[in-house]
């Protein structure tokens, strides 16, 4: 694929990005969703264009979603865990070891959520948020197991789509139209 074309595809698959992340404003509940579309984009930005490119266009479309978003929280969603986590899965999955992979993506994960939990603590200073961590920390627990639970299927559908785009969409639509 030639330069301009890669400049192109990042520029495009930015502006969807940002496009979705426009749309927290406008679809209810989906805080979570949106921010995760919005990061899939990226993975054909590293497939065509390479880790700089797709780096790059997370940074912008980080920056342009603080900015512009009207859910601020999603942009958080968005800047610390979901933009990013489709360029960091393929550096992950370079490892032999499954299990090595898994744990990194767990770790990786669960600091990005204790991240997110801890500055939305310090922006928003929920009131007893302290003694919840002091008094219902089971409550937590389950949280946290289950938002583990939802990263594994978000990675494992996010493995599915990067698959499709290589096997179907890339060498019927891209390679077609960006020769």
């Amino acid at each position: 694929m030639k330069k301009t074309n890669r400049i192109a595809l990042g520029g495009l698959m930015a502006a969807l990005s940002v496009a979705a992340m426009l749309m927290t404003g406008i679809v209810p509940m989906a805080d979570f969703a949106l921010p995760a579309i919005a990061g899939i984009f990226l993975a054909p930005v590293v497939v065509e264009a390479g880790y700089k490119a797709a780096w790059l266009c997370y940074g912008a479309v980080s920056l342009l979603s603080i900015l512009v978003a009207p859910m601020k929280e999603c942009a958080l969603y968005y800047a610390a865990f979901l933009g990013f986590y489709p360029i960091l899965k393929s550096l992950l999955e370079r490892r032999r070891s499954r299990v090595v992979e898994w744990v990194l993506k767990l770790l990786v994960f669960n600091a990005c959520l204790a991240l997110i939990t801890f500055s939305a603590w310090l922006v928003f200073r929920f009131p007893g948020f302290s003694e919840l961590f002091q008094s219902a920390w089971w409550v937590l627990a389950g949280g946290l197991l289950l938002f583990n639970a939802v990263f594994v299927v978000y990675d494992i559908a996010l493995t599915q789509l990067i698959s499709a785009y290589l096997r179907w969409f890339r060498p019927k639509y891209i390679l077609k139209i960006f020769k």
